[in-house]
């Protein structure tokens, strides 16, 4: 064999052994996955430099939060105080525009992931199931439930309102900071009716919004409630826009 056919011979070794390697090292063995779901016990268990990887929110649904304390006792209990999808609903007394604008004072502009109003802890993502998942009313405080259930870091998008930084009343203005002049869309006030009693077209992008018991639902703000919660299915009656929605040509 001449020193060519050498060459390509070891090249091929060394490739083979690299690819070997990466399958591997990327196949999730029964080993992981029990180390994955067994994580709410032990977060520190899989951490790498101190942080620990995300989960699914099914994962995080499994996890323990609290066992021994009595912790879902109380929740089971503050949610029986809460609305009921049977009751009657009554819009009396209540400001569309008080609620609008409430809701708008948390987010950028509409759209916008809105801020978390309280402290949090990085690494503690099931706490924000615990109330956010289905919805929570308690001492006139609204715990809104999740408007989409397939994302997995919620401080990945939701950041804590005004979190002041370590040392930072202390820092000097930073030079490169201008003011911010943005200006986003409003929120829709209602949507269009194709006539008098038609129920109404759904103003706003359905995308992140796939879950409308978020803001119609019985945790709802008071103004956005719907007056019918028990219909599950929203959109056999009240049609997504596809203009709206951004899928033009699309006849709904």
């Amino acid at each position: 064999m001449d020193g060519s056919g050498a060459l390509r011979v070891f090249l091929a070794v060394v490739c083979g052994v690299a690819l070997i390697g990466f399958l591997r090292g990327t196949t999730v063995t029964d080993d992981d996955l029990d180390d994955t779901t067994t994580q709410g016990a032990d977060v520190g268990a899989a951490a790498v430099d101190g942080v620990s990887p995300a989960r699914s929110y099914r994962e995080l649904r499994d996890s323990p939060r609290g066992e021994g304390s009595g912790w879902a006792a109380d929740l089971d209990a503050l949610a029986a105080l809460g609305p009921d999808v049977t009751d009657a609903v009554s819009l009396e007394g209540v400001s569309k525009s008080a609620d609008l604008a409430a809701r708008a004072s948390r987010r950028a502009y509409d759209g916008a992931p809105p801020r978390i109003p309280h402290a949090v802890r990085q690494d503690a993502a099931p706490e924000c199931l615990t109330c956010h998942e289905d919805g929570l009313r308690f001492r006139g405080l609204l715990a809104t439930p999740m408007s989409h259930t397939s994302y997995t870091s919620c401080t990945q998008c939701h950041v804590v309102d005004e979190a002041p930084m370590p040392g930072g009343a202390d820092l000097p203005p930073d030079p490169r900071a201008v003011e911010n002049t943005f200006v986003g869309l409003a929120s829709p006030t209602a949507g269009p009716r194709a006539w008098a009693v038609a129920p109404p077209q759904i103003p706003h992008r359905t995308w992140m919004r796939e879950e409308c018991d978020s803001c119609h639902g019985v945790n709802g703000r008071d103004a956005l409630r719907s007056t019918h919660p028990a219909r599950a299915n929203c959109e056999q009656c009240h049609a997504a826009s596809a203009t709206i929605d951004q899928r033009p040509g699309v006849a709904r």
